[in-house]
């Protein structure tokens, strides 16, 4: 067996793994979101989104870092350093530690400061909120520390691990959605909210650690500092550090702003829509978390060719992955909340519609992200894509300051996503070279054509058939129908096509042989 046929066999079974814990993730994330609104009230649940998204705005500094440290690691393991690969997460862990300390300062004292005098907080709900926050705080820190642990399982391609903690998660938010709203015994919901996802980050961190420091032989804590590795990470991570700095400042920066401009009500659709774009796109970031360490590992090698080809079947893939899951979503997202929720927050739908919209445009070039981390020149785009994030940024306060509704935000949102792709692909021409016909007939094209082909039918029936379940199931089938059928004939080469079918027909053979096996055995 090859090494590239090894690395696509374990790419596809790493995204399996991914997938069974996504689909169980989204079927309990939902019902527990349901519970958890109905337990919490709009106006507390808008609340927590907005001071737990202003509380890891303190992860700015840490998330470059994180990127770096995964970057190194991999990129190590690709080499075949296992010395080395040991002194990289030694480093990244003394490094995370330091950081810890330093946000548990920062958030205590300025940020402390911010939520009680500058955030919208109903009466009455002041000692909530701070206690929220604290809380949110401390999963943070755990969350920088945990940082080399993850990187880690990334490098090494242990999905499987990812997707028993994800269960875990899952199971354990249901646990607290139920104690909620059956068991809370007079507490108050809010904090005692806060006070358990808290204690379900700890254990879900816990079990990482366990298992990381079972299985990978460079997960040891050991006090150790090289001047030129952290001069090099830090070099890298510095403009990492500003491309996740103006990213978490459009993100949670715009959360805080729609609190001080509009209230809890409006976070709540927010929290809302990022719950269900979270369900959506972790299916995509399956793949993505699968493929991004095997492009490292190529960069390391000198495998060009092999990376090149990662990168334009990965854009392509994702995009196809998360179309076939957002096209009847988009078409029924009214009723699937009425359906999921017993009380819709305003601006849920249109909120919901425009994220999977600008979620699907990133994936035009986010994959393509991973050949320049995995380059280690990074400044450049950091320094282009981070201009026109701020911009972003500063057009959504506006728009906010000046009266729009907050719709606006999500549209400028995806007119700056496709200014953001033509930069970047003029940018990545220096670390892989590549025309733009050839990117648009490899990439581009096949999508717009899936998305053309894929969508007219479903629109159709959309409009035509009376609201309701009928529709939602007649548009969820012929979405997945359409799309599947575009995707095979129309969005994949011959060889991908071939592929496909073999490996769909294998998995269908499979089970059969098993059988006349059996069948055979017993006469």
């Amino acid at each position: 067996m090859t090494d590239k046929t090894a690395n696509t066999k374990r790419l596809a079974r790493n995204t399996v793994l991914l997938y069974i814990r996504s689909l169980f993730n989204l079927l309990i994330s939902l019902y527990s979101s349901r519970l958890i609104l109905q337990a919490l009230g709009v106006d507390d649940y808008g609340l927590y989104n907005a001071i737990a998204g202003f509380a890891s705005m303190f992860w700015l500094v840490t998330g470059s870092i994180s990127a770096a440290i995964s970057r190194y690691l991999t990129f190590e393991l690709g080499k075949g350093d296992q010395k080395r690969t040991g002194e990289v997460f030694s480093l990244s862990l003394n490094i995370m530690l330091g950081f810890a300390v330093i946000v548990l300062l920062l958030a205590e004292t300025g940020g402390v400061w911010f939520v009680a005098n500058k955030m919208t907080i109903p009466p009455g709900r002041e000692t909530a909120a701070l206690l929220s926050f604290h809380t949110a705080v401390f999963a943070v820190m755990g969350g920088i520390i945990m940082a080399p642990f993850n990187s880690s399982i990334i490098a090494n391609e242990k999905m499987g691990l990812f997707a028993l903690t994800g269960i875990i998660e899952a199971v354990l938010k249901l646990l607290i959605a139920l104690i909620l709203v059956y068991g809370a015994l007079g507490i108050d919901p809010l904090k005692l909210y806060s006070v358990l996802w808290m204690v379900t980050v700890f254990i879900q961190q816990g079990i990482v650690v366990i298992y990381c420091r079972s299985h990978f032989a460079e997960c040891r804590f050991r006090l150790f500092f090289e001047k030129g590795l952290f001069k090099e990470m830090f070099k890298y991570a510095g403009w990492s550090f500003i491309g996740s700095t103006v990213g978490s400042l459009n993100d949670q920066g715009v959360n805080v702003a729609i609190n001080v401009f509009l209230g809890p009500a409006v976070n709540a659709a927010r929290g809302l829509t990022n719950t269900v774009s979270n369900a959506v796109s972790i299916f995509v970031n399956n793949f993505t978390t699968a493929l991004t360490p095997q492009i490292t590992k190529a960069y390391a090698a000198g495998e060009k060719d092999y990376m090149k080809s990662l990168a334009y079947r990965g854009t392509k893939f994702s995009f196809f992955i998360m179309f076939l899951i957002s096209l009847p979503l988009i078409l029924e997202t009214e009723f699937v909340l009425n359906v999921w929720l017993t009380e819709v927050p305003e601006h849920t739908v249109a909120f919901i519609r425009l994220a999977q919209i600008s979620s699907m445009c990133t994936l035009l070039y986010i994959i393509f992200t991973s050949v320049q981390n995995a380059s280690g020149r990074n400044k450049t785009y950091q320094l282009c894509l981070s201009a026109m994030t701020f911009l972003s940024f500063v057009i959504s306060v506006i728009l906010l300051k000046i009266g729009l509704p907050p719709e606006a935000i999500y549209m400028q949102w995806i007119g700056i996503v496709f200014i953001k792709c033509i930069i970047f692909m003029q940018i990545l021409k220096g670390t892989m070279p590549f025309t733009f016909g050839e990117i648009f007939k490899a990439v581009y094209l096949p999508i717009a054509l899936v998305v053309i082909s894929a969508s007219a039918i479903p629109i159709a029936t959309h409009l035509l058939m009376p609201y309701g379940w009928i529709r939602f199931l007649v548009v969820g089938f012929i979405s997945v129908v359409c799309t599947s059928a575009a995707v095979l004939w129309i969005g994949c080469t011959g060889s991908e096509r071939k592929f496909l079918i073999e490996t769909v027909l294998s998995r269908i053979r499979l089970p059969l042989n098993r059988k006349d096996e059996t069948t055979a055995d017993i006469h």
